[in-house]
């Protein structure tokens, strides 16, 4: 019964308040952890973007692009529980001393799925804040930067995150590869981040 109680709490987490899913993360019980609050921040990267987005001219951003947003936020919101249930079996495994090694790796390569789709999502965040940063007032460049220095740093965190769980992997292709997918992933965007954060900057800084 306090597996079942457990269970259904953590399913919750994503209708916390602020303040008890804060509380959760630092108390000494939780095990939302980073990636939780990785995909908690995903989520307003995303939620921002599509506040400039809705302040840009009629038709000036893709319907796409609009569409995509919301989906990508409450996407995320989704991720805050799923990062702790993709967790649980490695966690699981590697407090069993009967564990073996096969069974750590194969609980890593479960929980590896998440954090490779977010550096994913999160790039292509980087592409539709690019379409924005073009379209949007002035007033929502701040709100546009803010959103592009979320992603990447959801971006860095996941990267960390699958780093750390490939270092429970012994077969030597899967660690690399699974390292070098969100490799690529962001040095296929370096320059349309690098050209929109000084898109961006440049008008912040106009006489």
């Amino acid at each position: 019964m306090a597996e079942v109680k457990k269970s259904l709490k953590l399913q919750k987490l994503v209708d916390k308040t602020l303040k008890e899913f804060a509380d959760e993360i630092g108390s000494a019980e939780g095990k939302p952890e980073g990636g939780s609050a990785v995909a908690a921040t995903a989520s307003m990267a995303a939620s921002l973007a599509l506040l400039a987005a809705n302040a840009c001219p009629e038709g000036s951003v893709s319907e796409e692009t609009v569409k995509e947003l919301p989906e990508l936020s409450k996407y995320m919101l989704k991720q805050v529980d799923d990062f702790v249930r993709s967790r649980s079996p490695l966690r699981k495994r590697l407090a069993e001393e009967s564990s073996t090694v096969e069974e750590i790796e194969s609980a890593a390569r479960v929980a590896c799925g998440i954090p490779n789709e977010v550096v994913y999502l999160m790039c292509h965040n980087l592409e539709m804040l690019d379409e924005i940063a073009d379209a949007c007032p002035d007033e929502m460049v701040p709100n546009v930067l803010t959103a592009v220095h979320l992603s990447l740093g959801v971006i860095a965190a996941m990267r960390g995150e699958i780093k750390a769980l490939s270092n429970h992997m012994m077969e030597f292709t899967f660690r690399y590869t699974v390292n070098r997918e969100a490799e690529i992933n962001v040095q296929e965007h370096q320059e349309l981040i690098d050209n929109l954060i000084e898109k961006l900057n440049n008008r912040l800084n106009k006489e």
